[in-house]
């Protein structure tokens, strides 16, 4: 019999969520803020659990739902995001019990899949036990940056943006502005009538500043824009691959970094065939 208990997120429960977040992330994890907005106020929402041993918090989970196109038609899809185990109660299997309890649920509201970028020491856990199945290794490309600031500013985006992708979250209005405009994280935009870039212009990630390219749909002349809106030395993205030769134009250069793409099937079907998804570092929960 476990020795732990799987217990749905309170609010009594915020506080031991960013102190474990905090433990594994450092000066990189969510400030009170952004666990209020990233949860909180996602409007197709969000699952989150913990679970406790003798009396404490040891672990933490949760899954992000977005309304997504999946093989031409509209359904939800749930992200497994932010979850961490204090070390003291690694080996018991509560990530794969945590990550469980949330499948379930999503698969009873009728989310058609669940996905992940995998760290290294969650990828086995998902691949093994759990069932998942692997997508794709999506490379993150990088670039210096330098010349003059853009002028940033976020503008409403009618429908779903993002139409002609194949497998993707719906970037319509509402998804757009929570996401980047209601963020404490201060993402910019540059935006035409072919399209839009957002720009996270600082970050910091390992232990230096970066800029990241969070999402970018149509013009690839956005991209001189998105540079001016970096406030760091070099900056992030993850092209598609007919969008390659656009960022190389752009500067841009693949990095030794990747993503470690997967998901599984809940109450739907899943797609592994890498081209038939599309994907940008505004989708992770850490960019």
């Amino acid at each position: 019999m476990s020795d732990f208990r799987l217990v749905a997120y309170e609010p009594e429960h915020r506080q031991d969520y960013l102190r474990l977040l905090r433990g594994a992330w450092g000066e990189g994890a969510m400030s009170g803020d952004e666990f209020d907005w990233w949860f909180d106020g996602n409007p197709a929402g969000s699952l989150r659990s913990v679970a406790v041993l003798d009396g404490h918090v040891v672990a933490v989970a949760g899954h992000s739902l977005y309304a997504s196109v999946l093989d031409g038609e509209l359904h939800t899809a749930s992200f497994s995001v932010h979850a961490v185990t204090h070390p003291s109660a690694r080996g018991r299997g509560i990530f794969v019990e945590l990550e469980r309890k949330h499948e379930r649920e999503a698969q009873e509201m009728g989310v058609a899949c669940v996905l992940a970028f995998a760290s290294a020491p969650t990828a086995p856990l998902f691949l093994g036990p759990l069932g998942w199945r692997a997508i794709s290794k999506l490379r993150v490309w990088a670039r210096p940056v330098w010349g003059t600031a853009s002028e940033g500013g976020l503008r409403p985006i009618e429908s779903d943006s993002a139409a002609g992708w194949p497998n993707h979250v719906v970037r319509d209005d509402e998804y757009l502005r929570w996401r980047y405009l209601d963020s404490p994280r201060g993402y910019e935009m540059v935006a035409g009538d072919r399209g839009y870039a957002v720009v996270w212009p600082a970050k910091r990630h390992r232990g230096r500043t970066i800029s990241v390219l969070a999402d970018h749909v149509g013009s690839s002349e956005l991209l001189r824009e998105a540079r001016g809106l970096a406030e760091a030395r070099i900056q992030f993205a993850l092209p598609a691959p007919e969008q390659r030769a656009a960022y190389l134009k752009a500067g841009f250069l693949p990095t030794p970094q990747t993503l470690n793409f997967m998901g599984k099937a809940l109450a739907g079907r899943l797609n592994t065939d890498p081209h038939a998804w599309r994907v940008t570092l505004g989708d992770t929960d850490f960019f």
